[in-house]
């Protein structure tokens, strides 16, 4: 019997394990190093766009550490005079320090406001999203962003087939899948009209498209939030919507992985490590912003920090 612990591992670690079966490269480091000349691109893009230029409500969930908190910091740099960014989590003290940055470094009037919850707890979401949204109208803003970057993987020591108690699938269903689709719904209801020009990221992985050992609940759950937003971008022709992968990062999170118990997995890691393909989490924000900035992907794309897939 499987004796290892349950690894919650930051969502984006994952695609440490499906870079190579996605697509096979012959030189990844080569495509690391086109991926680091396109940063400097966005480094040097210090312009205004459609996308950042106006006053914009923007919302980003994790956005306690990791991913979300330099997402909520490259976009703070961005976003116009006038606009609003409401950061979730469930650490008060960590979106504090995501606020604190944000602060430093962003050279605009910019509303801050932090909001604790739990997204397992579906019973709470009439508050919590209330608290998301509070005193917004949408003549207030011009842009409406709503980024979906918390999840969590679950648990990794169990085969798929081992997954029997509906108690804890619904909880883990409920953070990474059920909490984005209701939330998505109130987003919409706060910004019904294409009056305000409203866009919707959702944070994916390579794991949504290949299958991983012991991960069936995440790509499961990754696979399903691909599937929903592609059928919104069919249903709201007017709402921008995509679906991007971030890569492997270098988080807090990565010692988790080498103590997962999987040999197999901690040798991909190693691997990748060796290699010097573990993006910062900086580098990957950076890049899902110029993607938004440029705004030439088709709505419900699926797009990667390496570009291996645009599906």
């Amino acid at each position: 019997m499987n004796t290892r612990k349950d690894c919650r591992v930051s969502p984006e670690i994952c695609d440490i394990f499906c870079m190579d079966s996605v697509i096979q490269f012959k030189n990844a480091a080569a495509i690391f190093n086109h991926d680091r000349r396109q940063t400097g691109l966005i480094m040097a893009s210090t312009g205004l766009s459609a996308m950042f230029g106006p006053a914009t409500f923007c919302a980003v969930t994790g956005g306690s550490r990791g991913l979300g908190r330099s997402i909520a910091v490259q976009l703070a740099g961005r976003l116009g005079e006038g606009s609003r960014l409401v950061l979730t989590g469930r650490s008060l003290q960590g979106l504090q320090e995501t606020k604190r940055q944000v602060e430093e470094g962003c050279p605009n009037q910019l509303e801050v406001k932090l909001v604790t919850g739990d997204m397992e707890d579906t019973t709470a979401y009439p508050a919590l999203f209330f608290d998301i949204f509070a005193d917004t109208q949408p003549g207030d803003f011009k842009n409406a962003l709503m980024i979906h970057n918390a999840g969590t993987v679950g648990d990794v020591s169990k085969r798929a087939a081992e997954h029997s108690d509906p108690q804890i699938l619904n909880k883990y269903y409920a953070t990474n899948l059920t909490s984005v689709i209701a939330l998505t719904a109130k987003f919409m209801e706060v910004f019904p009209c294409s009056d305000v020009r409203r866009t919707v990221v959702n944070i994916s992985s390579g794991a949504a498209i290949e299958p991983l050992a012991h991960h069936a609940l995440y790509c499961s759950g990754k696979a399903a939030r691909n599937m929903f937003f592609k059928v919104m971008a069919e249903e709201e022709p007017d709402v921008r919507v995509l679906s991007y992968s971030p890569g492997p990062l270098d988080t807090d999170m990565l010692q988790t992985v080498r103590s997962c118990g999987d040999k197999k997995i901690e040798d991909r890691f190693n691997a990748m490590e060796s290699k010097g393909l573990i993006l910062s989490p900086d580098h990957s924000a950076k890049h899902m912003c110029t993607l938004l900035d440029e705004d030439k992907f088709k709505s419900g794309a699926f797009l990667d920090v390496f570009d291996r897939f645009s599906l």
